[in-house]
């Protein structure tokens, strides 16, 4: 190994080995060159301009529309040269009956419609009616007469009409009430009159009535029903209190 590393410093001092690990002379040399190359690079990047090419905006299709007065004066030159050059001269007014009366003409006398001209015929019947028969063995009298049939009633339970009042729209204070209804006028299990009563400051009913059923000759006793309630006293004149109220046909069961 001694003779190796002898070998190598031989080489060395006579400049066949260069050593990379390590730099020799002086060491400016190397600020020198980045100097330099700082410099060059410098001076390029200063001069040379680098531009990205810039793409074209896309052409938008729009189309300029004008309009002119053709009334005014400085623009009958206009109309008179849209009337001259353009078909507009060609225009018919269509209030001129005439003038769609020819345009019919011509359109026929093109393309005439085919007429239809009924005729009639007398139809005549066939002889003698032929007569209705009958299946063998099923002439009248051959089945046997049906069973008789016994018709079955059920008993229903009497009827309990009560009519069922309540306030849907007003002022607070007011309870649901009930009545029975005795007379003997047919009546339907949940039928509806919609009763609307005005009342003053003073408890007295001023404005009943109803907007269905009026001829109903039932109607006048429910309203008379909702006027007799007690209405309160305001302490001090105000204006009207209005409700609405609901009255509603049910069949209660009788107890047993």
């Amino acid at each position: 190994m001694f003779w190796r590393y002898r070998k190598v410093l031989r080489d060395r001092a006579a400049g066949i080995v260069f050593d990379w690990r390590r730099g020799h002379g002086s060491p400016r040399r190397l600020v020198l060159a980045a100097v330099v190359s700082a410099s060059f690079w410098g001076a390029l990047l200063a001069y040379v301009q680098i531009r990205e090419p810039e793409s074209a905006p896309p052409v938008d299709a729009q189309i300029d529309l004008t309009i002119v007065d053709l009334d005014k004066e400085e623009n009958r030159w206009l109309a008179e040269l849209i009337d001259r050059e353009t078909l507009f001269h060609l225009r018919w007014d269509v209030s001129d009956s005439a003038v769609i009366e020819s345009a019919v003409a011509q359109a026929l006398s093109q393309n005439s419609p085919r007429t239809y001209d009924p005729t009639l015929r007398e139809i005549f019947l066939p002889g003698p009616a032929p007569d209705l028969r009958t299946l063998p063995d099923h002439e009248a009298g051959a089945l046997p007469s049906p069973y008789p049939v016994e018709s079955v009633v059920f008993a229903t339970p009497p009827v309990n009409w009560w009519v069922e009042v309540s306030p849907i729209e007003g002022p607070n204070g007011l309870e649901p009430f009930s009545f029975k209804w005795g007379d003997t006028q047919p009546m339907s299990e949940g039928e509806i009159w919609t009763i609307l009563l005005a009342v003053d400051w003073q408890g007295r009913v001023v404005v009943a009535e109803t907007s269905i059923k009026v001829n109903d000759p039932r109607t006048a006793e429910i309203i008379n029903k909702c006027r007799a309630l007690d209405f309160d006293t305001l302490p001090e004149q105000g204006p009207l209190r209005w409700w609405k109220f609901e009255a509603i046909v049910v069949n209660r069961p009788l107890p047993e």
